[in-house]
């Protein structure tokens, strides 16, 4: 009892340090919004109990107040706070048709065109590119 005790906790921390880990990278590249670390935390750990068997991030950023993204290689997940929990919304890569960006002034907007709508997501304006390119890659991994 005692080895799986230690090892939830372990399993708990690893989590955090991803998902800290996670926050510093999108801070570090200019890629966040407004969301705090400690809900970076709480999406992560929601993320996490959702993501298949071996399925990896590859680029995690974040929006608006109270919603971030990640990309793994199957899908982009869109992570939103509700007042009593958590909303995720996701797009396979398959259902993509093509990822734009446009740079206006001090903003940034990346373009999902997807089969069914078109999904818009604020970034800063000159890390819009580099955003839009690591979406692409991942598209093309994922084929």
């Amino acid at each position: 009892m005692d080895v799986v005790h230690i090892l939830e906790e372990r399993d708990v921390i690893d989590i955090n340090v991803i998902a800290k880990n996670t926050y510093y990278f999108s801070i570090n590249n200019n890629l966040s919004g407004f969301i705090t670390e400690r809900n970076t935390i709480k999406y992560f750990e929601y993320l996490v109990a959702i993501l298949e068997p071996g399925e990896s991030i590859y680029l995690p950023f974040i929006d608006t107040p109270g919603s971030c993204y990640y990309a793994t290689q199957y899908r982009i997940i869109k992570c939103s706070k509700k007042h009593f929990g958590f909303k995720f919304k996701e797009w396979k890569w398959n259902q993509i048709k093509t990822v734009n960006y446009l740079k206006r002034g001090f903003t940034g907007t990346l373009t999902l065109y997807t089969v069914y709508v078109e999904v818009k997501i604020q970034v800063c304006s000159y890390k819009a590119k580099f955003v839009c390119n690591r979406l692409n890659e991942t598209k093309k991994i994922a084929k």
